[in-house]
């Protein structure tokens, strides 16, 4: 930058080295229009009088005097644009300056501005025509003239990022019914602008947040987590963020990455009560019960965690979140998981209760909530068939059957609680109830119910001894749909034990133990196995595995030494 003297008539003022820096030229061009009356007052009410140049330095001072105007120009236009109203007036200045600077060459040549600040100068006019003034034309060319005289000009980068954008989604809103034409290169060019403004400015919040909604509703998940990881980074308090990447997380079942954004939600924002919940579940997924459980009482008001041992018609009925109620079946799960029987017994009807008590609470309203009712109707039958369930593993097939029963009474298609009465009655040894109601489970089921049913029925016959052909095909159709579940590995090979095809049962039990192992149902089975087909050492082994496990067991031990006993002669 040139430098230029300015001297004033009254020998108090001077100034020197005014062009350090444009900022300074800016400044002190403000300053001189502010201290004016002070000078007259100075000079006796006299204009002081400029020291006259010598001839050398007249071009100087003609460049100089157009570099403040062309700076006094912009530094208007930018005042404008800070106010609504004032808009059009900015860009009518903005206008203006830019006819000035036409000829940017000649400007450029004498040093009056840079490529930089021309490119800045036209950055400017375009991000006021769009989005403000919705020139969405005239801000890509303004844009795309910036670039050309500074391609890192961020705030350009920008102004086309958000056009290309808006674009899109004007292109999806127009094409929304069938195919739509190339969808797959108008992604790319909006993610590559997106990516061209990040990549110039890494802390550019808007842009990564613009970048990684698009990206994960368009399902590009990776591209949308390194947008939110940014944005985590960016503003690490925002508890916004760390959600929606341990969304993301959970969809490509990243669980232990989705675990610590939950956990970060969560110190973040202690009474968020959705995430600990969803954390809760995360918990149960990965196996960790005690932290599902602990996760789950923090949920739970003052009330809820008094002695768990209390009975819950004891407890004071009062209003309760969903969120408190989810976290009542969570815990139920993971006590369940831990073979606590009372307590996952105690939390499941707990919730069971609440809902009930809601559901009275929307009968006495002044109009009826027939959607909120179908809702608890819903919530109510899941929680019943997780109670169902505990009593089935819990070999309480009695109580089981009551509350089967109970789900079945509002829905008799309700498919699970049709396998699960079956399983039940199957418990009983009541043959004749449990096929009724497993034929008729299979009969409903769509393809994702149909695993329980068909393994349940095809065991119900091998246990019989009927019907081991369609046995044998109904839980192949069950492995079909969960081909590593030891338990369907396990009755297929008992079923073709019960044909006499050893080698295949052998094959089958094998398999089954591999993903459960130490089951105990299993262990005996594959004993069996072994036997029939005159594998004496194995079956020694495979019997002593089975004693380990429950030690106390007379009927094992007794088995045991007879085995021995055969093994030796």
């Amino acid at each position: 930058m040139k430098h230029f003297t300015c001297q004033q008539g009254n020998p108090l003022i001077q100034r020197s080295n005014m062009f350090i820096g444009l900022l300074i030229l800016v400044v002190l061009t403000a300053i001189c229009l502010s201290l004016g009356s002070n000078l007259q007052a100075q000079t006796g009410g006299e204009t002081p009088e400029l020291v006259v140049l010598r001839d050398a330095d007249a071009e100087l001072n003609a460049d100089m005097t157009r570099v403040v105007e062309l700076y006094t120009s912009l530094m208007w236009a930018a005042y404008h644009r800070t106010g609504e109203r004032n808009i059009p007036r900015s860009k009518a200045l903005y206008d203006a300056l830019i006819e000035e600077i036409d000829d940017s060459s000649v400007i450029i040549e004498k040093g009056l501005l840079s490529p930089r600040e021309i490119s800045f100068i036209y950055a400017e006019r375009a991000s006021l025509r769009f989005p403000k003034l919705q020139d969405t034309t005239g801000a890509e060319e303004d844009a795309k003239i910036a670039i050309k005289f500074n391609p890192e000009n961020i705030k350009a980068t920008w102004v086309l990022a958000q056009i290309e954008t808006h674009r899109f989604v004007n292109y999806m809103e127009r094409n929304r019914s069938g195919n739509i034409p190339n969808i797959l290169q108008k992604q790319k060019e909006m993610f590559d602008i997106l990516s061209r403004v990040v990549e110039l400015d890494p802390d550019h919040a808007t842009a990564h947040r613009y970048r990684g909604s698009m990206a994960r509703d368009l399902g590009n998940i990776e591209l949308a987590i390194s947008s939110f990881k940014a944005l985590t980074r960016i503003m690490p308090y925002e508890d916004q963020y760390h959600k929606e990447l341990a969304e993301l997380y959970e969809r490509q079942n990243r669980l232990d990455e989705a675990l610590q954004s939950y956990e970060r939600v969560v110190t973040i924002r202690p009474g968020q009560k959705s995430e600990r919940n969803r954390l809760g579940q995360l918990y149960l997924q990965t196996g960790d019960y005690p932290a599902a459980i602990q996760t789950f009482l923090s949920i739970l008001s003052p009330l809820e965690e008094q002695s768990e041992t209390n009975s819950a018609k004891e407890r004071t009925t009062r209003n309760v979140s969903g969120y408190e109620i989810e976290a009542h079946h969570g815990i139920s799960l993971a006590y369940q998981a831990q073979n606590d029987f009372e307590r996952s017994e105690f939390h499941i009807m707990r919730a069971i209760n609440l809902l009930e008590e809601q559901v009275k609470r929307t009968r006495t309203g002044l109009r009826t909530r027939s959607r909120e009712r179908v809702e608890l109707a819903r919530r109510i039958q899941d929680a019943r068939y997780t109670l169902g369930q505990i009593y089935i593993k819990f070999n309480a097939p009695r109580k089981a059957v009551r509350t089967f029963t109970k789900i079945l009474d509002v829905n008799d298609k309700y498919v699970p609680a049709l396998s699960g009465i079956g399983m039940a009655y199957q418990m009983q040894d009541d043959v004749k109830r449990a096929e009724t109601y497993l034929r008729r489970a299979i009969e409903l089921s769509t393809e994702e119910e149909l695993p329980d049913a068909y393994n349940a029925l095809g065991y119900l016959y091998a246990e019989q001894g009927i019907n081991l052909d369609e046995a044998a095909a109904l839980v192949r159709r069950a492995l079909k749909s969960v081909p590593k579940s030891g338990a369907y590995l396990d009755s297929l090979g008992f079923i073709y034990f019960k044909q006499g095809k050893l080698d295949a049962a052998i094959e089958n039990l094998e398999q089954a133990l591999h993903y459960l192992p130490d089951t105990l149902e299993i262990l005996l089975h594959l004993t069996d196995a072994y036997l029939g087909k005159g594998l004496k050492q194995k079956a020694l082994q495979t019997l002593e595995q089975a004693v380990l496990l429950e030690p106390n067991n007379a009927e094992l031990r007794q088995r045991l030494e007879r085995s021995r006993q055969q093994s030796e002669e």
